[in-house]
C-alpha cells in the first residue's frame, strides 16, 4: 500500500524499477520550439511564419534555450538545454499554444494583437485556436514517426516477450519496451486533446 508519489514513469523507473500503465502523472519532453519543423508547421497551416514573430516569440522566451553540445561530458558529448513539456494530465505547455497562436495568427490578427506575444495567451478566433493546434499536433506526430517503432508493434514486442512459451525478453528488456508504450501513449492522447 506504499505511495510513491507524484512521479513520472522516468522516475519510477529509474528510481524503482517498474512503470506504471497509464501514468497520470507520467510526462514527455518534446525538443524545444527552435528545433521544430517550421517548414512542416507552416506547410500544414497554409501560413508562412514570418520572421520578425519568431524574433518575437523568441524575445519572449517561447522558442526555448538553444541547446548546445557540452564537451565536459564524454567523448559523444550532451546535449543541454530545455524542451517542451506535455504532461498525460495537462497536455502541452500552454505557453506553446501562445507561441503558436502568435506564429500562424494572420496579419490582422497580428496587427490587432499590437504584434505583441503577451496578447496571444488567450484564443484570438477560432480559425487561429485550430491552426496552433494542428501545428501543435503535426509536431508531436513528427516526434512519434520519428521512433523506430510505432505503438502497435511495440504492444506486440511486449505480448510476444511475456508470452510463457518463449520467455524471449528479460526484465530490463521488458520494462524498455513499457517504457516506449507509455511514451506513445502520452503522446497520442495529446494529439488527441489538441483536436
Amino acid at each position: 500500500m506504499i505511495s510513491y508519489g507524484s512521479r513520472s514513469n522516468d522516475q519510477l523507473l529509474q528510481y524503482y524499477g517498474f512503470v506504471e500503465k497509464n501514468n497520470a502523472h507520467d510526462v514527455y519532453v518534446m525538443p524545444p520550439l527552435r528545433e521544430w519543423d517550421i517548414d512542416a508547421l507552416e506547410t500544414a497551416c497554409g501560413r508562412s511564419f514570418g520572421a520578425d514573430r519568431l524574433v518575437k516569440v523568441d524575445r519572449a522566451g517561447l522558442l526555448g534555450n538553444k541547446r548546445e553540445l557540452n564537451n565536459d561530458e564524454d567523448d559523444e558529448g550532451s546535449l543541454s538545454g530545455d524542451g517542451i513539456i506535455i504532461t498525460k494530465a495537462g497536455g502541452i505547455d500552454p505557453a506553446v499554444l501562445q507561441a503558436l497562436r502568435a506564429l500562424v495568427s494572420s496579419e490582422t490578427e497580428w496587427k490587432n494583437a499590437g504584434e505583441a506575444i503577451g496578447n496571444f495567451v488567450e484564443r484570438v478566433s477560432e480559425e487561429n485556436e485550430n491552426l496552433a493546434r494542428l501545428a501543435a499536433r503535426c509536431q508531436i506526430k513528427i516526434e512519434l514517426d520519428a521512433k523506430p517503432t510505432t505503438l502497435e508493434e511495440d504492444e506486440k514486442i511486449l505480448k510476444q516477450m511475456k508470452s510463457i512459451k518463449s520467455m524471449a525478453g528479460s526484465v530490463e528488456e521488458i520494462l524498455s519496451v513499457q517504457f516506449r508504450i507509455e511514451k506513445k501513449r502520452l503522446l497520442i492522447n495529446a494529439i488527441s486533446e489538441l483536436q
